[in-house]
């Protein structure tokens, strides 16, 4: 029986999430610890909005609340977020990235950036044109994803 065209999408999304995972986060010299990808990923969202609820981060990030504590914990200890209390309902807590917070984003990016270009450094230009062409269409179609 033949896939469907949706089971067919699918499977591609899997394998650049493999990719993504297996020459990113799994490199040798760029390996991160599940911490260090989550505390990547609260900062970037974070880049994204001024201000969020703690519940909101832990609920865009698929990360239960104790973790989400922790988490947030760390990020203050090296003072790379802040904790806002909520000027209409005192049992929230806002976060916010700090300009330390930027700085590490920044670094991390960098260093993304740099084994990015290892890994693409062996394809061809025209393998590198389509990967861009498609890439930016692939960009397009998810971002329709609601």
């Amino acid at each position: 029986m033949e896939a469907t065209i949706e089971e067919q999408a699918v499977d591609t999304l899997l394998r650049l999430m493999e990719f993504y995972h297996d020459k990113l986060l799994k490199a040798e010299k760029q390996a991160f610890t599940g911490i260090q990808a989550a505390q990547f990923r609260l900062l970037f969202l974070l880049t994204s909005v001024p201000m969020i609820s703690m519940s909101a981060l832990g609920n865009m990030l698929y990360i239960s609340k104790p973790y989400m504590t922790t988490l947030i914990d760390s990020l203050i200890a090296e003072e790379l977020v802040e904790r806002h209390p909520d000027n209409h309902d005192r049992r929230v807590i806002n976060i916010s990235i700090t300009e330390k917070g930027l700085e590490r984003l920044n670094v991390v990016k960098s260093a993304i950036q740099k084994q990015l270009r290892s890994v693409l450094s062996d394809l061809e230009e025209s393998d590198l044109k389509d990967l861009c062409s498609t890439g930016e269409r692939l960009v397009s179609i998810v971002s329709k994803i609601q």
